[in-house]
């Protein structure tokens, strides 16, 4: 529809199983060729037709299966600070019915669910702008139906927003001449946005209250949505909760530390209106993620 935006955007082959995780906690494993071929242009198949989905239950991840690129293991991210590590194996075999992968409670919702080799680190982000960081062997794995363990404190009020994962070793390049980086961008609810290196964030254990990520204030309004882009992102799509969209080239949004607002990277046609969710290009290709 016109008013849709793309919010996944996933890789595969016609023999992998997609999996599709929901807010409820749920994951639903189709076939990808089970999924109607379309052309570019056309408006594809309501996911409702091909998922057994709830009412209010809403898609949150889209991940291929992925068994031949080192993944171990799937970690789910709440909005209470709730982290599971389970093993990408208790995901095979998943029916369009759908299991439950993560047992949440009442006034629980799963944000994130990213795949990690077992080896990995962990980012979590609030929308009160905390932060923890910490090595994914701090979680033990568990089986699909559990709760999970703390993964960040939250203070009263505060949720989760999002979570990335990374590896805990990368190989810089070692000729200068090749760019190279991994931030944090975030954007806060008025507007204001920033990159911060991902070492400004220290390694800490599991289940503290982390570190700021950024200030927010009544000028910046709460963190809305946190990204981790690489040197492979070229540009950053930004929408408002009134359908205003603006793109941006990555390279035009400033570094900065952890204690600092950002700068105003979008302004607003409507009073009243606020930051609703951000998507990265990379170069050459479509929308990655939100």
């Amino acid at each position: 529809k016109e008013e849709d935006e793309i919010e996944h955007l996933v890789n595969a082959t016609t023999h992998d199983t997609i999996l599709f995780f929901t807010n409820k906690g749920r994951v639903f494993g189709i076939k990808a060729w089970e999924i109607p071929e379309s052309a570019r242009q056309a408006k594809g198949q309501a996911l409702v037709n091909l998922l057994n989905l709830e009412q209010g239950e809403e898609i949150r991840s889209i991940l291929p299966t992925m068994k031949d690129l080192g993944i171990k293991n799937l970690v789910m991210a709440t909005k209470t600070g709730i982290i599971k590590k389970t093993q990408i194996s208790q995901f095979e075999n998943l029916r369009a019915s759908g299991l439950i992968a993560i047992k949440l409670k009442d006034d629980d919702q799963l944000v994130s669910v990213h795949p990690t080799t077992g080896d990995d680190h962990i980012i979590l982000l609030t929308r009160d702008a905390k932060s923890i960081r910490f090595p994914e062997a701090n979680a033990r794995p568990m089986g699909r139906a559990t709760t999970g363990v703390t993964g960040i404190k939250l203070e009263k009020g505060d949720e989760l927003i999002g979570m990335e994962v990374f590896p805990s070793k990368e190989q810089i390049p070692s000729d200068k001449r090749k760019k190279y980086f991994r931030d944090i961008l975030t954007f806060a609810e008025k507007g204001l946005g920033k990159r911060t290196q991902i070492h400004h964030f220290p390694v800490q254990k599991r289940a503290g209250k982390g570190v700021k990520a950024a200030v927010v204030t009544d000028k910046t309004g709460f963190l809305k949505t946190a990204i981790m882009v690489t040197q492979v992102i070229d540009q950053v799509v930004i929408t408002s909760k009134m359908g205003q969209v603006i793109k941006l080239p990555l390279k035009n949004i400033p570094q900065l530390g952890r204690a600092t607002q950002g700068v105003i990277l979008m302004r607003f046609a409507n009073k009243g209106d606020s930051v609703a969710a951000a998507a990265v290009l990379e170069k050459g290709g479509d929308e990655e993620e939100e």
